[in-house]
């Protein structure tokens, strides 16, 4: 691309990071926003809706379960046209829904999981450019594409074994993109350099169930940390500069799915199989050593929770103190999060594999049917509203300021807030 070419290009993508619905664009850089908790703003949404109150919708190019990202203006997100053997990655406009760009991966399709898709891992966003990862039994393919689309970089890191699929989303650090790799092969996680894809490090791991955990990238206080979560290591946390372990604790029994939170002073992790058969686990880290990196001693166990209300797939999230397991079949537990103690529990019916956030006083998900459902962020189980995508969904919505987007398996949606009158 010439230097002209490239002004026009960004110049575009700094015209959609005009405004929307009169406030200012955020991020929602990576899965499920900051940290991966799911904390959507205060911005008030319409409980119930129809599709005419859609700001705007767009077709994807393909299917997928990639949960949109959202930095400079543009949503970014991933999906597959299995029959053709082709990948997408996509960049559209915030305000308007126009595709800005797509960029193209032509590969094999492996079998999966019914529930899985062959674009199920989202995008990290940052300001050196966005990342993908796609996986076959062939290798797993980390993408580097600059904000405009273009090529940036492409690592290769090995075969994929897991009768699932591949479903693994990386996520960014500072100058170091954490790249997850948990399978029933030879398991191991590396920090690429984001500028470049160069290996700054690579941590070895125990193989065990395939995982589709997302790292937890804590970036405030002294020092970044990374948490992971595997069935084979359970809770791991590292310093994403070197790759070091600073605490480990094996406590997680079944296959890890949904990704570690971190949730006041302690880190929560789920796991499970298709027959319910789950856990929670809540574990008190131990102080970082003051002198550096360093194996400290093993994290104590706060409290577990049993298959009763312990979600599989979906991540909890956490609102004033208590946290919200919301069930992969529709029961949604809410407990003290320093504790474990059940506040209260209810149905709202539903298969769910999208995980639930934060906004405007309520707690929003999606049903693998496409039905959105908020309820109450309180100490009561109330269903404040109901609506419909119109398609199947497993994708985790976004909120940027005044907009909430949503992503089924062939379509953006997005929504406005409530306006003051």
């Amino acid at each position: 691309m010439t230097l002209l070419c490239l002004a026009c290009t960004m110049a575009c993508i700094e015209a959609a990071a005009a405004p929307v619905g009169g406030g200012p664009v955020e991020s929602w850089a990576r899965w499920r926003g900051a940290a991966g908790a799911g904390q959507g703003g205060d911005a008030a949404f319409p409980r119930e809706w129809s599709d005419a109150d859609w700001a705007w919708t767009a077709d994807l190019p393909g299917q997928g379960n990639a949960s949109p990202v959202v930095r400079g203006g543009l949503i970014y997100t991933a999906s597959a046209d299995e029959a053709a053997g082709m990948r997408f990655v996509t960049g559209h406009d915030l305000a308007t829904g126009r595709l800005v760009w797509k960029r193209e991966f032509a590969g094999p399709i492996d079998p999966h999981h019914a529930q899985n898709s062959s674009a199920s891992g989202s995008l990290a966003a940052g300001p050196a450019g966005v990342y993908w990862m796609w996986g076959t039994r062939a290798g797993i393919h980390v993408e580097a594409l600059t904000p405009a689309g273009e090529p940036l970089w492409h690592v290769d890191l090995g075969s994929f074994a897991s009768d699932h699929g591949f479903g693994a989303t990386p996520a960014l650090c500072g100058e170091v993109l954490v790249v997850p790799n948990d399978q029933d092969g030879a398991s191991f996680v590396v920090g690429l350099d984001a500028r470049t894809g160069r290996e700054r490090w690579r941590l070895p791991r125990e193989s065990r169930k395939a995982g589709y955990a997302t790292p937890l990238v804590i970036e405030g206080g002294a020092a970044p940390l990374v948490v992971l979560a595997s069935m084979a290591h359970g809770l791991t946390a590292i310093d994403p500069a070197t790759g070091s372990v600073l605490w480990e604790r094996r406590c997680l029994p079944k296959r890890a799915v949904s990704s570690p939170l971190q949730v006041g002073g302690l880190f929560v992790a789920t796991c499970g199989d298709g027959g319910g058969d789950n856990t929670l686990v809540a574990v008190r880290p131990p102080p970082r050593p003051a002198g550096g990196p360093a194996g400290g001693p093993e994290p104590e166990i706060a409290y577990q929770l049993d298959r009763s209300v312990a979600p599989y797939v979906p991540t909890p999230v956490a609102c004033e103190g208590r946290l919200y397991l919301w069930g992969d079949r529709g029961v949604v537990t809410c407990v003290d999060a320093a504790t474990g103690e059940t506040v209260w529990r209810g149905r709202v019916g539903g298969n769910f594999s999208a995980s639930p956030i934060v906004v405007g006083g309520g707690i929003v998900n999606v049903s693998q049917d496409g039905e959105v459902v908020t309820i109450a962020a309180g100490p009561a189980f109330e269903v404040l509203g109901r609506a419909a995508l119109g398609a199947a969904c497993r994708a985790t919505p976004a909120v940027v300021g005044e907009r909430m987007i949503f992503r089924s398996a062939g379509r953006l949606h997005t929504l406005d807030a409530i306006r003051p009158q």
